[in-house]
């Protein structure tokens, strides 16, 4: 069974995340989640589901010698 998640389902993730709660509601469900490793793994989930592209972006610092 495939679920259904909306873009208030993943606000509220979002909001969750961003607060450090690790108990979110949404589809009429009540979820507590392990950590917020689980938690960016369901929000990729729902991103992907509702079509929502993101990047992820790597930083690598060049360093040159010399004076």
């Amino acid at each position: 069974m495939s679920t259904r998640y909306t873009q208030t389902d993943l606000d509220a993730l979002n909001d969750a995340i961003a607060t450090g709660a690790r108990r979110v509601s949404y589809n009429g469900q009540t979820v507590e989640y392990r950590d917020l490793s689980e938690m960016r793994e369901v929000r990729d989930e729902m991103e992907r589901q509702l079509g929502i592209v993101t990047t992820k972006r790597r930083s690598r610092a060049v360093f040159r010698g010399g004076l």
